[in-house]
Order: C-alpha cells, then structure tokens, then sequence
C-alpha cells in the first residue's frame, strides 16, 4: 500500500480524535509544518502511527491513501470556500491518477430507479462522453449512477466512484463485482472511510451526502439524468448538483419539456431548468445559452482544476 509519514499520522490522528471533523482540520492545521509540530508529543498519536503501520501490512483492499499535503492530493477549487467541504484524506484503490486532470472528469447522477427509457437516454449521453475521452464520475448507487458506470466500462472507458462506503465494504452490496470491475478496467474507487460508522443509524445517511458533495468537488462538470423532487422521493442527486453550483462548476440536466414536463422522475431537473440555475443539454450546438451539448461539456475548462503538474425540443436527449 503506498502511504506517506504525513497520511499515515493524519489518519492516526483522526482514528485517536486528535482530529474530529473537517472544519476543525482546515482551521487548526494550516501547514504540514504546522500539523507535525501539534502532534509531535502526542502519545496517542505515536502509538496509532504504530498500530496502524502493522494492520495496512497485509491490506489489499487499498491501493493507497493520500493526504492534504500529498503532491498526488488532487487539487481543490478556491471556490470551494466551506472548510467543512474540503477533503484532507481520502483512501483509494484503482488509478488515482485519474483525480490530478479534473477537467477530464464529468459527473453523471441521478435517482435510483429511473424509467427504461431514461436508461435509454442516459446511456447515449454516457457513450458521447467516452467518446469525447471524458472520465466519468458517479457513486455506485442503484440506478443512474451504476449504469453510467457500467455503460462507461462497456464502452472502454475509465470511470470514477466514490463510496459512502470503506472500500472493501461497498454499499450497496449488490455492487461488489461493480466495484472490482472499475479497478480492473483502470477506473478508481475512492472513499473518505476506513471503517464503518459507529453509529450507523444517524452517519449513514450523512455519509452519503458527504459522498454527493465529492461527486461535485471532483468533477468538472455534473449532469443530472432524473431525479425526483424533494418529498417525492428526492435523491441524492439533488446535493451534488447544489454543491456543484456553489462550487460554480459546470451544472447540466437532461430534460425535453416536451416529454417531460409531467415526468415525476424527472420533476428536480424541471425545477432547476425553471429556476434558470443549470443549462439543458441538446444534441446539436444552439444560440441559446440555456443549453450546452456533450462536445461543448468534453471542452470545457475550468482553469482552477488544471493538473497538479501543471433547436427544437427533438434535438434533446
């Protein structure tokens, strides 16, 4: 398992509570000078470092873990503000390589039980983004996000998820061989959890919308298949795409108000086209700028996550 002294300690500290939340990270630890001179006589610390350093001996379920002072830590927007927000250790298995070229990375999300035509729809605009080399995020849940990662895989492309979830204790369970199959075609898991919660019954739920904010901070752009207004079976898809437009990354929903204007599944994305907040994809380039095509999305900059080295209603899907 690759790891260097600074995660290892950073992880022994969170195990031990030196460090009990991400805000609290940011806040009091602004360097790595900083961090190492805070925890530098701290007993429980020392002795994580230790207990820690003979359990990933033998661990194959991870590839790796990387910190906040890591050069391979993939680079945050200054437009993720909160400090709440921001990431500081994160444990992965697969290609982490695939998080330094974040403008590469295109989010794709949505409810859980989408329509067979929604799959439809949903698997073309997958396969325009593979064909234009994009990298596709999502979070292995039932649903949209699962068939934006197999349609991925399918197609030979690299995709991305991330877990609410210790690596090797997916969840949804049914996604296990999902999982594997993302490593094996040199894809990425990447979790922010070493082990389950303590309390299962209150942090599940706040672990996936700790997950959603990821899907967001770690892709270029996001694009919401279906979802479900709030009370009628809203998802999570619904906190990515606010994170991502307070993050002010590029935010998409596929909707013909044509067919669906009366669509329950498809009732969050109405409710942000009429907000006027995201733009509506279409298939061919329009003058107007409320929609944007797949090739306008593959194109897309956002100059902040540059490498660490570094029309009718018909023409909608």
């Amino acid at each position: 398992m690759k790891i260097s002294d600074i995660a290892l300690k950073i992880w022994a500290a969170q195990v031990v509570g030196t460090i009990s939340s991400r805000a609290q990270f940011h806040k009091q630890f602004t360097s790595k000078a900083n961090f190492l001179s805070y925890i530098e006589s701290d007993t429980n610390v020392n002795n994580m470092v230790s207990q820690l350093t003979k359990e990933i001996a033998d661990n194959t379920a991870l590839d790796g873990v990387i910190c906040i002072f890591d050069q391979e830590f993939p680079v945050i927007n200054s437009t993720v503000t909160a400090k709440g927000d921001r990431p500081y250790l994160l444990f992965y298995k697969g290609d982490i390589s695939l998080l330094h070229h974040l403008n590469n990375n295109v989010a794709v999300i949505g409810h859980t039980s989408p329509s067979e035509s929604i799959q439809e729809r949903e698997r073309k605009i997958v396969s325009q983004l593979v064909k234009r080399e994009q990298v596709i995020v999502s979070g292995l849940a039932k649903g949209c996000d699962v068939i934006a990662h197999e349609e991925c895989m399918r197609l030979g492309g690299k995709t991305i998820a991330i877990l609410p979830s210790p690596i090797d204790q997916v969840l949804p369970k049914e996604h296990v061989e999902q999982a594997k199959r993302i490593v094996e075609t040199g894809g990425l898991l990447i979790s922010e959890y070493y082990a389950p919660p303590n309390n299962p019954r209150f942090e599940i739920a706040k672990r996936f919308i700790d997950r959603d904010r990821l899907q967001a901070m770690f892709a270029k752009a996001v694009i919401l298949i279906a979802s479900y207004a709030v009370h009628k079976g809203d998802s999570g898809a619904r906190h990515a795409m606010n994170k991502a437009l307070k993050y002010k990354h590029q935010t998409c929903v596929m909707y013909d108000e044509k067919q669906d204007s009366h669509v329950d599944e498809m009732e969050l994305n109405k409710q942000f086209v009429e907000a006027s907040s995201v733009k509506v994809l279409a298939k061919a380039a329009r003058k107007n700028p409320a929609f944007i095509t797949i090739d306008e999305i593959a194109k897309y900059r956002i100059s902040s996550l540059e490498s660490m080295n570094s029309t009718k209603q018909g023409n909608l899907f």
